[in-house]
Order: C-alpha cells, then sequence, then structure tokens
C-alpha cells in the first residue's frame, strides 16, 4: 500500500495541467466539489451548456444587470456589485483593460471572466445584425455496455417478458442552431439501452424534444416555446432548473433566479413543455407559462397515481405499462419588481394531473397529496443588497394553507472572507410537486440551519468550512420518528504550494438518526477524508492524485472501513490536436455503506461520478480528437474489474455474469 501511494505521488508531481477551456475546468472543479453529495440536484449537461452558450452569446458589460453577472460562473454578488458600482461611478466601460481598477478584481478572477463578457461597439444593434454569427451543432452520441446483460439473451417464451424488448445500444441526436443572443433552437431524440426501435409506435427515438427561445424582442425578454424549465425566487414554488447545494464553494449554495430558461437535454422528466414569456416594462418583469404534456406513472388497479416514474426508461412490457399513462397541465406565472440593490417578486403555480393521487398507505405519507388531482403553491421571494451584505428569501404556501420558509444573508466584507448563513424551515404539510431548493431532500418536513464560510488567511491558502444541523418534524423513510435530527459538515482546505502545484484536504462527516436493525432509533454516522495533488509542469501534462478513506458506523452493525486511491494523468498533443486522459484507481470497500463516489471525465456533456464498492480496479480513458475546425471526436473506454471474489455483477434483468464490467461512448461534434 505505501509503495502504491508513494508511486502515485511520484508520478503527480512529474507533470503539468493541460491547458482546457474555461468552461471545462469550472465543471470539473464543480464535478469534484459535489462528488460525496448524493442530494445535490445538478444537470451537468443542461450546466455546460448554459457555460457555452454564454461564452457565445457574450454579456454586454455596458447593459448588464447583477442578474446577468451572476449567470457567469464563480462570480460572487460582491464583485459583480463592484463593476456595477464601478460603472455607475465612471460611465460605460471603453475597454476590458478598465477591469483592473475594479475594486475586488485582481488579474486571475479578470482572467476567468473574459470568456463571458464583451464591449459592443455601439448601444444599439438591428434585428440583422443581431441574426449573425450563426452557428450550427450537431451531436451524435453512443455509448454500450460491452458485456451481455442477463435482460439481453435469449428467453423462453413463457419468461420472455421478463426480457428487454430492445438491443443494448444507447444513442442520441441532437441540433442547436443559435443566432448570437437572438434565437436558439434545437431538437434532441434519444433512445435507452434495452428501448426498442420502431416501437409500437414507429418510432425512431424513445424520447424526443424541442425548443425555440427568442431573446430582447421590443418588450419581450424572453419568449418559450416548446419545451423549457422555470426557476423563480429560492426554488420553493417552482426550481426545475438544477441547484448545487453544498459543496466545496460554500457560499454559492442558494438559488439564483433564472426565469423560463429553453430546455436542450434529454432527460425525460423535470421539465416543461409548452410555452412561456418575459415582459420587461421600466423596473417590472412579468412571466407566464403554460405546459401539458404526458408523463410515466405507477397506476394501481383503482386508476390512481401512486407514485410518478421519472428514470424515462420504457425496456419491458412493465415499464411501457407505465409509459405517458396520464396528463400533467400546468399554468403560472412571475412578477417582479427589480431595482440596482434589490427585488421583490410573487410566484403563482397551479398544476393538474389527468388521474387521482393517493401514495402508498404509510404513516410517512400521511402529508402527501391524496385523493385530489390537482394543487396549487404561492409564494413571495425578495433579494437586498447594502455594505456587502445580501438578503434573500422566500415564503410560500399551498392548498392546505402550510408554510415553506428559507431566508439568508451573505456577508463578505472584503476579498478574503466570505459568510452565508441560511435558515429553512419546511412544514410537513406543505407539498410543492416542482419546487426544488436547498435542503435534505424535497421542499417538506425539515427545519435547518446552515453557516459557510471562506477564508483565505494567508497568500496561497484557501480554508473553507460547513455546518448544517436539521431536524424532521414528522416521520420519514426508514425513520419511524417525529423530529429526528443529524447535522452535517465539510471542512475544505486548499494549499498552492507552487505557481503550478496544488494540495487539498476534504474532511466531510454526516450525523443522521435512522431506523436500525433492531427497529430502534440510532445515530447513523459517516465519516470521510479526501487529499488530493495537482501539479503542473513544462510538459503540457496533467496529473491529479486522489486518497479518500471513510468510516461508517450504525448501532447493530459492526464498524465499517473503506478507501480508494486515484491517478489521473492528461496531456495534449497540438498536432494532431489530440487531448488523452487516463484514470487507475483501486478501492477496497466491501460495504455498501462506505461506497466512494469519485468524480470521472467523460465525453462531452456527460457527468460521471462512479460509486466504487467492492474490491476491485477502475482504469478510465478518454480522447478527444479535433478532425477539423468544424468536427471533433469523443471517445472513452472504461473497465472496473472486481478482486473480491464475486461471480456476477449486479442483479435482476442488469445481472452481468463475472467479475468485470465495460463500457465504450462515443460522440460527434459538428459545428458550422
Amino acid at each position: 500500500m505505501k509503495i502504491f501511494v508513494l508511486f502515485l505521488l511520484s508520478v503527480s508531481l512529474s507533470f503539468r495541467l493541460v491547458g482546457q477551456d474555461e468552461e471545462s475546468d469550472i465543471l470539473i472543479d464543480l464535478g469534484e466539489s459535489i462528488s460525496e453529495n448524493e442530494e445535490n440536484k445538478i444537470n451537468i449537461e443542461e450546466l455546460e451548456e448554459e457555460l457555452s452558450e454564454i461564452a457565445l452569446n457574450k454579456i454586454d458589460l455596458n447593459k448588464a444587470t447583477i442578474t446577468d453577472l451572476l449567470r457567469i460562473p464563480n462570480l460572487s454578488e460582491a464583485v459583480a456589485e463592484s463593476i456595477l458600482t464601478h460603472r455607475k461611478k465612471f460611465g460605460f466601460f471603453f475597454s476590458l483593460y478598465e477591469l483592473k481598477y475594479v475594486p475586488l478584481l485582481n488579474l486571475e478572477k479578470i482572467k476567468s471572466i473574459l470568456p463571458y463578457i464583451y464591449i459592443p461597439d455601439s448601444d444599439e444593434r438591428k434585428i440583422t445584425q443581431r441574426l449573425k454569427p450563426m452557428k450550427n451543432e450537431i451531436q451524435l452520441r453512443y455509448d454500450r455496455t460491452l458485456e451481455t446483460k442477463e435482460g439481453y439473451k435469449e428467453a423462453d417464451p413463457e419468461s420472455k417478458k421478463n426480457k428487454y424488448i430492445g438491443d443494448p445500444n444507447h444513442y442520441y441526436l441532437k441540433y442547436k442552431l443559435q443566432c448570437a443572443n437572438l434565437i436558439q433552437a434545437g431538437f434532441a431524440g434519444e433512445k435507452d439501452a434495452g428501448e426498442a426501435i420502431c416501437d409500437h409506435d414507429n418510432k425512431v427515438f424513445d424520447f424526443t424534444s424541442a425548443h425555440l427561445q427568442i431573446n430582447d424582442i421590443s418588450i419581450f425578454k424572453r419568449i418559450c416555446i416548446g419545451d423549457y424549465k422555470a426557476n423563480f425566487g429560492q426554488g420553493l414554488v417552482i426550481g426545475t432548473s438544477s441547484i448545487i447545494g453544498k459543496s466545496n464553494n460554500v457560499l454559492n449554495s442558494m438559488t439564483r433566479n433564472r426565469g423560463i430558461i429553453k430546455y436542450s437535454s434529454v432527460g425525460e422528466s423535470g421539465f416543461m413543455r409548452g410555452g412561456g414569456f418575459t415582459i420587461q416594462l421600466s423596473n417590472w418583469e412579468t412571466t407566464l407559462f403554460a405546459s401539458h404534456k404526458k408523463i410515466d406513472t405507477n397506476i394501481s388497479e383503482d386508476s390512481v397515481i401512486t407514485s410518478f416514474k421519472s428514470d424515462g426508461l420504457h425496456r419491458t412490457d412493465n415499464e411501457i405499462k407505465k409509459e405517458r399513462n396520464t396528463t400533467e397541465t400546468i399554468f403560472g406565472g412571475n412578477l417582479t419588481y427589480n431595482q440596482p440593490t434589490y427585488h421583490i417578486g410573487a410566484t403563482f403555480l397551479h398544476y393538474r394531473y389527468g388521474d387521482s393521487l393517493q401514495p402508498a398507505d404509510v404513516a410517512y405519507n400521511q402529508f402527501k397529496l391524496q385523493q385530489t388531482d390537482r394543487h396549487w403553491n404561492a409564494g413571495i421571494d425578495y433579494e437586498f443588497r447594502k455594505y456587502k451584505m445580501n438578503f434573500f428569501g422566500e415564503m410560500a404556501t399551498d392548498n392546505s394553507r402550510r408554510w415553506a420558509l428559507l431566508n439568508g444573508c451573505k456577508i463578505i466584507p472584503s476579498s478574503r472572507i466570505g459568510i452565508l448563513l441560511l435558515y429553512r424551515n419546511y412544514a410537513p404539510e406543505y407539498q410543492a410537486n416542482f419546487a426544488n431548493g436547498f435542503g435534505e431532500g424535497k421542499i417538506e418536513n425539515e427545519e435547518g440551519l446552515y453557516l459557510g464560510c471562506e477564508m483565505k488567511p494567508i497568500k496561497r491558502v484557501i480554508l473553507s468550512f460547513y455546518a448544517d444541523v436539521f431536524r424532521f418534524p414528522w416521520l420519514k423513510f426508514n425513520v419511524d420518528k417525529c423530529y429526528s435530527s443529524g447535522h452535517d459538515y465539510l471542512v475544505y482546505t486548499s494549499f498552492l504550494l507552487a505557481k503550478e502545484t496544488n494540495l487539498y484536504l476534504k474532511l466531510k462527516g454526516k450525523n443522521v438518526e435512522k431506523n436500525d436493525i433492531e427497529g430502534t432509533i440510532s445515530d447513523n454516522i459517516r465519516r470521510s477524508l479526501r487529499c488530493g495533488l495537482k501539479n503542473k509542469s513544462l510538459f503540457n501534462m496533467e496529473t491529479h492524485t486522489l486518497f479518500e478513506v471513510n468510516f461508517h458506523d450504525a448501532k447493530g452493525v459492526q464498524e465499517t472501513y473503506g478507501w480508494a486511491a486515484a491517478q489521473d494523468i492528461s496531456f495534449k498533443i497540438r498536432k494532431p490536436q489530440l487531448k488523452l486522459s487516463f484514470r487507475y484507481a483501486y478501492f477496497h470497500a466491501p460495504d455498501y455503506d462506505n461506497r466512494i463516489y469519485i468524480y470521472e471525465k467523460d465525453i462531452l456533456y456527460v457527468f460521471s461520478i462512479p460509486a466504487y464498492y467492492g474490491i476491485g480496479h477502475r482504469l478510465c480513458l478518454n480522447a478527444q480528437y479535433n478532425l477539423c475546425n468544424t468536427i471533433s471526436l469523443y471517445l472513452k473506454y472504461a473497465i472496473s474489474i472486481y478482486a473480491d471474489g464475486r461471480e456476477s455483477i449486479s442483479s435482476g434483468l442488469e445481472e452481468i455474469k463475472g467479475n468485470h464490467t465495460s463500457v465504450v461512448k462515443a460522440l460527434v461534434r459538428m459545428s458550422f
């Protein structure tokens, strides 16, 4: 073991980090940041596309509001407000070089935001000018598990209904059109592994999606037609966009108001299908939207909805019976009054289903929506900025007249320290099927207090930590106790050892009350320690060495431990334009409670955080090759080999005979 770790460290100290696109670096940092947090509700595909769009349709620095600037990744409210204050005091920017005179902006921060901002030649641009440049993009993706799963093996006629109806290939096609910042349109189609081609509906794709978004036409700030998402306030009424939640970036745990925005992913749930628009008159913004679509549900023999099915898989006869078997109708709106230092908004949402809701008759479901096919939510949100302080929050209710509340305060007195305080109180009776905000789970049955702090005590050192304490007034799944409680904490520190060498340490722990094997409530404790070393040298390469160990303890169960070590090596060849990355990992986590999540590089627009469980090895190879200026090819091969004596992997129709499983992925991206 010691020899293995010393080898990893020696390799890491001998290479250099590849120069990647700014968006890629941000996403890699984000992936490593949230990898241990299963409760994070983020769609990395959407985030990566959003970053690409911001880079293509840069933000006008002389017209940007604080909301516009906060779309730039890793830009804090304090820095955004400092930019606006400088513009108000000295007038419009004439050159990007003026940014060096803005307080709180250093050279590193300026370099990180340059890909997303610009200064136009003139204040007004005609529609014909805004149609240029025009960009088209086509993506073709294919992936497949190489080993044969039980669900694809030839079956007896009697058991055929228990097999997958389609082949093991997964693929999708995407087309996107962008006319500068005026028009964004696209189409997407996907077939998951196990789903049939040209099934009973004669469809090539199991799921299709299309969208059209028009920006800044007369009084219309935004128009969305087709598939889109909506997010207002802190997400307590509606928040169909992703949120990051708790991560290493302890000050960016709140939801940002984004309004309505196109949906271009291939996820088959969590979006709306219809249309909406936002009108801007002076300081007022009014948004109206509506949606109607068929959704997957579990419907009982009594024709009531017992639960929603959100995985989008239609591979077996049983799954096909649940496919788009009822309707979902939504309409809502938002009214917001904006000022440079504050805003206040009100949101209303009403939704109805084609069948009545009736969840399983268990105690923890007592306050779920029952014997009804409709519901509504309404809320008021606010944000106020003054003296390097940012106060924000939302208060929401529903037709049970119970409340959900989130209030927060962020204080950044200087560039060396920042503090975030969040208080949330979600009543057990409050039900919001489209809410998505900060917390341990759904926006219901939770009260908690979060404190995050980021400090730069000395040059080249960053220290971050958060502590979150929470309790649940009513019963939960596997928790037969009212007012069960828990806490969650993280300590993260990063040391810039040299100009191109960064060492980081992360300590994370969580303690929650759960039913133990004896049926009584006891503490369930998990702690982990991760250390990593990233290094840069003169050889146009990057290395990342990582080691993690964790500990799990629950009453009535023996204390268990797990650990994993991983080594990443990446390099770039300029001629031909080729990028290669390789990972080798060894993991020793025999108990499921000691599973380890580590971010893994993948092909473009794919976010991968595999769970290392058991004892074995993981190897992964990624390649990106730019055939020409318009065509890029992305490839990935990954294999997990288990050394714990198992003769099969997974179970049921997903079972693979043997001790290894491997996958290949390919993506062709054409831009013109």
